[in-house]
């Protein structure tokens, strides 16, 4: 069941009010809908998406000063990340993107950050499988969502997707409903996370995605998300990178690049507004274990 934040706000204000001494009877007497929210309360409490939802609305503020450690991205910007924030990630397709995703999103559930991962590139089990390896079940993160794992991938097989939360394409229309509904259902400070934004580029034309990005990502602004988009390098015209970092907070980039005869990842923070920030590029190392960690290349450590 689904109410606005208008709504739930107002409810909490007559639940409260009901709570205190001498008031429930007035309250009831005189307002004629009071029970009635009090009873949406009730319905909000009963799950634990609800519940969520509840907690979005209450501390919901277009101002928020809600301020979040991210992995990786912390190390690069040597801040925090405010909530509202929208951070855009430019990737080689033949770069470890996943494998980043995969321990930030570890270390951001293991610190109490709420995660919605949008997967367009694989499976949901084998995302699962992926996280098992690196040391954590989501089977407790995934029953009280604190992690929403969405699949955007099996549409593309021709199958319909047996997963809790899916989506039936990636048109612009399907997702702009789809986000539209759950919006109100998460706290300020947790990320929204979509591995490859550039399908849904794909899946429109360059002019109809670029306005329909701005709006939907104004929307996850608004209501305090941090927002972590992924685009593939050299596929699209230097018009739409140029409008999506002109839309981002920050923008960050991950190459695949020949280093002293070897391939390496490098990633580095290539903007940030409102901030001075480090743009040194870094080597992405992968563990056996699938972590990762930054290690500064030749050129900086001789600095």
């Amino acid at each position: 069941m689904y109410f606005s934040c208008a709504w739930v706000q107002w409810c909490a204000v007559i639940w409260t009010v009901s709570l205190s001494e001498d008031y429930l009877v007035t309250v009831s007497e005189s307002t004629l809908c009071a029970p009635e929210a009090l009873h949406a309360l009730y319905v909000l409490l009963k799950s634990s998406q609800s519940t969520r939802q509840l907690s979005a609305c209450l501390t919901a503020d277009p101002e928020s000063t809600v301020q979040v450690e991210l992995p990786v991205i912390g190390q690069l910007l040597h801040r925090p990340v405010k909530a509202g924030q929208v951070l855009v990630f430019i990737f080689d397709a033949d770069s470890q993107w996943l494998m980043l995703i995969l321990n930030m999103v570890t270390e951001m559930l293991r610190k109490g950050t709420e995660v919605l991962y949008i997967s367009t590139s694989r499976q949901l089990s084998d995302i699962r499988d992926s996280f098992r390896k690196h040391g954590l079940d989501t089977s407790p993160f995934e029953t009280d969502e604190r992690l929403v794992l969405s699949d955007a991938f099996t549409f593309k097989t021709g199958r319909q997707s047996t997963e809790k939360y899916h989506f039936p394409s990636l048109n612009i229309s399907d997702i702009s409903l789809i986000s539209s509904k759950s919006l109100d259902q998460w706290t300020p400070g947790s990320v929204r996370l979509f591995d490859n934004v550039s399908e849904v580029v794909e899946a429109s034309d360059e002019k109809s995605f670029l306005k329909f990005y701005r709006t939907w990502i104004s929307r996850f602004v608004t209501k305090g998300r941090i927002v972590i988009d992924g685009f593939v390098r050299g596929i699209h015209s230097d018009a739409l990178y140029t409008s999506v970092m002109t839309s981002a907070d920050g923008v960050f980039e991950l190459r695949a690049e020949e280093i002293e005869g070897q391939m390496e990842n490098t990633l580095r923070a290539r903007a940030f507004k409102g901030a001075p920030v480090d743009t040194s590029k870094y080597i992405l190392r992968v563990a056996e274990d699938l972590s990762v960690s930054l290690e500064a290349t030749k050129k900086k450590r001789q600095l």
